[in-house]
């Protein structure tokens, strides 16, 4: 599986009153264990489509769409989250997404899947560190031991009081997640994940 970094570009924040950096930690740490960024602009594609069509919805596209819900996968460093049995979350690299839109809805499959370009509305915070799964934890039932949840798996889920879909992106010493969230909800979800990773150390900065 072919994990490659998101892309990222230069886009609207939903952070854009925040001064960043932002750091929070007791003084007996030397330095945090949790890093929060923003993706600035990611793009995003809500798919609905039946079992039949997600070979050829892959083969369009370039993404490798899982059969197995709560599933992330990757291919070429395009990532796809399976929501559901007939839904999917495509990320794509900044402008990208505007392209693969227009692509599926004139292709002969059109009548048969759903396209929402679901950008704007969705807010993506990447998270990595030491204590990520212990910061989550604080917020959300699910369990998110690595031996529950291990590299790729996903879920969709309450975090505090905010709805949103948690991916584990790597899964080792520094664990990697995505946090994906409505863009009303992004700055409530940037002041609880602050507050929640103090005693751990957090710093919240721009995507690098």
């Amino acid at each position: 599986m072919d994990n490659k970094p998101l892309q990222m570009g230069v886009g609207n924040s939903a952070f854009s009153n925040k001064k960043l950096p932002i750091i929070k930690k007791p003084q007996s740490l030397d330095s945090p264990q949790i890093t929060l960024s923003e993706i600035p602009h990611l793009g995003k594609l809500n798919i609905r489509c039946a079992g039949d069509d997600r070979q050829q919805i892959s083969k369009l596209t370039g993404y490798n769409l899982a059969l197995q819900t709560n599933q992330l996968s990757s291919k070429a460093g395009r990532h796809a989250i399976c929501l559901g049995p007939d839904e999917y979350l495509l990320l794509a690299e900044q402008g990208s997404e505007t392209r693969l839109e227009k692509m599926l809805n004139s292709d002969k499959i059109i009548n048969k899947i759903a396209v929402t370009n679901v950008s704007d509305a969705l807010c993506a915070l990447s998270l990595s560190g030491l204590k990520v799964r212990e910061l989550l934890s604080k917020g959300c039932a699910i369990d998110l031991h690595p031996d529950s949840f291990g590299r790729n798996k996903s879920v969709q889920c309450d975090l505090a009081l905010a709805n949103v879909i948690i991916a584990c992106i790597e899964a080792n010493e520094t664990d990697e997640f995505l946090c994906i969230c409505r863009t009303s909800f992004a700055e409530y979800v940037l002041d609880w994940m602050i507050d929640a990773g103090y005693e751990f150390g957090i710093i919240a900065r721009s995507y690098a």
